[in-house]
């Protein structure tokens, strides 16, 4: 393993108090060698600017001042996942500072893969964050570009939130993510990158503000499992390409504005992998044409909605 800092203080109490460090302006947090410091690296890292710092009101400036000051683990500026550490703070700072994830373990002085259950290592080494399990933390606003750094992510829960933005922006260049959990946000639209995630099982985008056609995206993720893009405001019709989706095990759609017929090259994959398939198909006046010899239900979940839900 690679060897970590170990934790001068008891590493469950609360950080240091450090707001003097960003409700000033940057000169006295300057003086402070460590500070100077990690900030430097940081900013070799390119990881964020000089400008992000020097705004007292930045969550990049209390991130850093907690890594510098309140982090009672007191990381060594040469440590290799000083970067790693400093994205979780800027989660942290920069959506809303929620009391539930310090209360849940977040910005303890435990190295972060010790923050379980929201966060989660690899099995080889316990040092690379692979999972980010972050759903009803009352997060507000767009992710942080901070966390593109964390590549090694196959798992991120972010639903039950006020999420925006395009996620893609921020973490459009994680190869290794499997599985994305975004409902019940405030989402406007379908990540731009989803077809750059050829890892990419589980998608779940339900209830979100998603409005328009269903994008050709979604139809072209032919390594998805399970998606899910219920209860938004999609219309038109479902493309019949979701028929070369053979590895489709479950498909909801229903609770939309979308119209037409269900696709027979869906319903033939119901001989095949899928499994389960809504749309808005409740008799007497279907939204959707699809009997269940075809849906496996009609405008609601099955009774067991998702096999692959937490436990």
């Amino acid at each position: 393993k690679t060897k970590r800092t170990s934790a001068t203080t008891p590493p469950t109490n609360p950080p240091e108090d450090f707001t003097w460090c960003y409700e000033s302006d940057e000169s006295m947090a300057l003086e402070n060698e460590r500070y100077a410091l990690i900030r430097s690296v940081l900013l070799d890292s390119t990881i964020s600017t000089d400008d992000d710092f020097s705004d007292d009101a930045s969550y990049q400036r209390k991130s850093l001042c907690w890594l510098s000051f309140g982090d009672r683990l007191e990381l060594d500026a040469s440590d290799p996942f000083l970067e790693q550490r400093y994205a979780l703070a800027t989660i942290f700072y920069g959506l809303n500072e929620p009391n539930k994830m310090l209360s849940e373990g977040w910005l303890s002085g435990r190295p972060e893969c010790e923050w379980k259950p929201l966060v989660e290592c690899d099995d080889r080494t316990d040092t690379r964050v692979t999972r980010l399990d972050l759903h009803g933390n009352e997060l507000f606003g767009a992710l942080p570009k901070e966390m593109a750094v964390l590549k090694d992510v196959t798992y991120l829960d972010l639903s039950t939130n006020q999420l925006d933005g395009d996620v893609s922006l921020v973490i459009g260049d994680w190869t290794h993510l499997e599985e994305l959990r975004l409902s019940s946000n405030i989402f406007g639209s379908i990540p731009s990158a989803l077809n750059a995630w050829k890892a990419l099982k589980y998608f779940d985008i339900s209830s979100n503000e998603v409005q328009g056609p269903i994008p050709d995206s979604l139809s072209s993720s032919t390594e998805l499992v399970y998606l899910d893009i219920a209860a938004n405001d999609f219309s038109g019709t479902i493309s019949s390409q979701f028929g070369n989706l053979t590895s489709l095990e479950t498909f909801y759609t229903h609770s939309n504005s979308l119209e037409g017929t269900m696709p027979k090259a869906v319903c033939d994959l119901r001989s095949g992998a899928l499994k389960q398939l809504s749309v808005d198909c409740k008799p007497p006046t279907p939204e959707v044409e699809c009997d269940l010899t075809c849906c496996s239900v009609c405008n609601d979940y099955d009774v067991d909605r998702n096999p692959w839900d937490r436990y």
